[in-house]
Parts: structure tokens; C-alpha cells; sequence
């Protein structure tokens, strides 16, 4: 099983937002957008991401979350069109991310699932973690986006969503399937403002899980810089934890390239394939390491 991991992509069509969206919980993501995120996440970049994975034939892809910015209608439109030619339910699984769960009111309309529900459950509804049965892998999508304080981006698992994981990835080794995790929060401990404002508040439950449960290997995204760590689990397994970074993030003169990574499951192994933007951020490339 090839499994290609995107993130993070923060896709905004020009002029998405009003006048009236700046109002409210989006006033201080309207500015961060506009001064930060705007120039370092295009559009292109995300397409060049979406045909390299095309090209290298990969047999599904998995997106951790935060395709917008602010959840706004046309953002998840662009994101939807850009990610198109990956293929439906059978191809490709979304997780949400905090940006797409911006407000109170895109939470309560599930502007998120009427966008992507089809490509998390069969029905396009249901409830959260989700999984997928492909050849060799159960792939299980959970939910840790949430709506924390104005200025935060924590996110919550919560015990029903870890309980359920748990049976799924118990299932998933009985049937002989090797089980992935895919979420958008991290788990590891950051050294900067983000570590006060955008961790996982129950991350030291997830971390048990994953020692426990069976778990073969967790996907996620939210720190926009690639990031690999282990966890050493209670059979003396060891549980790769994994962020591919932001796949549009480009920033090259202060090193910041685009990423996304490419999984090679095979005999309860997991080989990492890490792919970049080139020098003008216009197409990707496998880099070594």
C-alpha cells in the first residue's frame, strides 16, 4: 500500500472575503491571512502537489486537515476543485482542521462535511473517527478540531472518539489490517507561542492510545514543519507519529518549502518517501533523508 499524506494547504480564492466575514471570531485570522498566510500558500502550489502525487501513482491519499483559512463557502469550493483530480471515496480521506471549524456557525452548519463528508464516510455522513478498509491498511479519521478561545487553535480528541480508535485499530490487527491514524493536531511539545495557543489538550490520552491500542503508525498535520517522532509501544512496537509539514507553505529564503510525503506499507513496515517543492515552488520532487 502506497499512502500519500498532504496538509495544511490554506487555499483562499481572491476575494472570498467580505466585508462581513471579518466581523467576529475571524477578525484576527482575516489579518494573519492577509499579511502572513496569502503570500506563502498558493494555489498553484497545491495543484503542482496534487499532480506530482497523480504521477506517482500512489494507491490513496490522505489530507490532515486545514485546507482553508477561514472557512469560508469559496474557500472550501477551491479546495474541492484542486483536490478533484485525486479521485472519491475509494481514493482519498480528509480529516478537518482547525480552520475548518472557524466559527460556532460553519461547526453547526457541518460546512466541512457537506463539502468533503463523501470522502470520509460512504453515506457522506456519520460520526467522527470514521474508517476505511484498503488493501493491507484500516485507515481511521478522527476529529480534533474543535472551537477553543478566540486567538487559540487547541484541539480535542475526547474519550468516546479515543474509545472507538481503540476497538477500531483492536479490529483492524485481528483482521490482519495494518492501522493508520490520520488527525490533524499533533502530539509532540512545541518550543514556541504555538505550545501556549494551538496544542492538543487530551495529546497525553492520544499518546497512550497509541502506546496501547495496536496502532501501526498516526498522520498529522497543524505544525506546518515536517516532523517525525516514535512512540515506543506496551508490545515493543514502534509507532511512527508523523506532520509531512504544509504542503504549500513557501517560504525558500527562510528555508520553508512545500511538503508532502509518500508511506510504503508493506509486512507491518512503514518507509517514508518525503517530497519538496523545487526552488520556484512550481513542482515537487523526492528529496533524500
Amino acid at each position: 500500500m502506497r499512502l500519500a499524506h498532504l496538509s495544511d494547504l490554506h487555499l483562499y480564492p481572491p476575494g472570498a472575503l467580505r466585508v462581513a466575514d471579518v466581523l467576529g471570531r475571524r477578525t484576527a485570522g482575516a489579518l494573519n491571512l492577509f499579511l502572513m498566510r496569502k503570500p506563502a500558500h498558493a494555489v498553484d502550489r497545491a495543484k503542482a502537489a496534487v499532480a506530482a502525487v497523480i504521477e506517482a501513482q500512489v494507491d490513496h491519499v490522505i489530507v490532515t486537515g486545514d485546507l482553508t483559512n477561514l472557512a469560508l463557502e469559496p474557500e472550501f469550493a477551491l479546495a474541492a476543485e484542486v483536490l478533484a483530480p485525486l479521485g472519491g471515496h475509494e481514493r482519498l480521506s480528509i480529516v478537518p482542521g482547525n480552520h475548518d471549524y472557524y466559527t460556532p456557525a460553519v461547526i453547526a452548519m457541518k460546512r466541512f462535511e457537506h463539502w468533503f463528508g463523501h470522502l470520509v464516510w460512504p453515506s457522506g455522513e456519520g460520526d467522527y473517527p470514521a474508517h476505511k478498509d484498503l488493501q493491507g491498511v484500516r485507515l481511521i479519521l478522527a476529529r480534533s478540531a474543535t472551537m477553543p478561545p478566540p486567538l487559540c487553535a487547541h484541539g480535542w480528541i475526547g474519550a468516546r472518539q479515543a474509545a472507538t480508535i481503540e476497538t477500531l485499530a483492536c479490529e483492524a490487527r485481528d483482521m490482519g489490517l495494518f492501522p493508520v491514524l490520520a488527525v490533524h493536531h499533533y502530539i509532540h511539545v512545541q518550543h514556541s507561542v504555538r505550545e501556549i495557543t494551538g496544542f492538543l489538550v487530551d495529546r497525553g490520552r492520544l499518546r497512550e492510545l497509541i502506546r496501547t491500542s495496536g496502532l501501526g503508525l498516526m498522520l498529522h498535520g497543524h505544525d506546518h514543519h515536517p516532523h517525525e517522532m516514535v512512540v515506543a509501544g506496551s508490545d515493543g512496537r514502534r509507532v511512527p507519529v508523523i506532520g509531512c509539514g504544509s504542503t504549500t507553505a513557501f517560504r525558500p529564503e527562510q528555508g520553508v518549502f512545500g511538503h508532502f510525503n509518500i508511506y510504503e506499507i508493506a509486512n507491518g513496515r512503514v518507509t517514508v518517501q518525503r517530497w519538496q517543492a523545487a526552488d520556484q515552488g512550481d513542482r515537487y520532487h523526492p528529496v533524500a533523508g
